[in-house]
């Protein structure tokens, strides 16, 4: 089973009058893996070499870059769904009748009056599939407290 070791921190936050004071804890992530190391892995475990996974894994970025930036989510299997998501700034009647002053709510389709002007922060959505989420609860966490730490927060 996969253990992930966490950190304890206490929350200075003074703002935040529920949280202040109190002690969380939060993943101790370790070392980033780049795309060199991950494909290394990969390698060792299909007995495939490592150029050849390398070329493969380079492929799947670019085409997985490039469907994202269509709108195409994409599904990996045994893993989970990716797509890009935004989030917009609203537009009311009354903002448009501003700008277009023979605008009728009641006759006029509004969705006309909207533009990728609202667009404000897009961003990558992740799904885990089933397996990961079942997975993901059959962790077990663990704090090592020899080498204990306070962070703050």
């Amino acid at each position: 089973m996969a253990s992930i070791q966490i950190k304890v921190y206490r929350n200075n936050n003074a703002s935040n009058r529920k949280a202040y004071g109190r002690y969380f804890g939060r993943v101790a992530h370790s070392t980033t893996l780049d795309a060199e190391a991950l494909c290394n892995r990969v390698a060792q475990d299909s007995h495939i070499e490592e150029g050849y996974v390398g070329v493969v894994f380079g492929a799947l970025c670019k085409q997985m870059k490039e469907l994202l930036c269509n709108g195409h989510p994409i599904e990996v299997e045994g893993l989970g769904i990716m797509k890009v998501g935004i989030k917009s700034k609203g537009v009311s009647a009354k903002d448009v009748k501003k700008r277009v002053p023979d605008f009728n709510p009641k006759k006029d389709d509004i969705t006309k009056y909207l533009s990728a002007r609202q667009v404000e922060r897009p961003h990558l959505l992740f799904t885990p599939n089933k397996r990961i989420k079942e997975l993901l609860r059959e962790v077990k966490f663990d704090t090592d407290r020899s080498d204990w730490k306070e962070e703050t927060e």
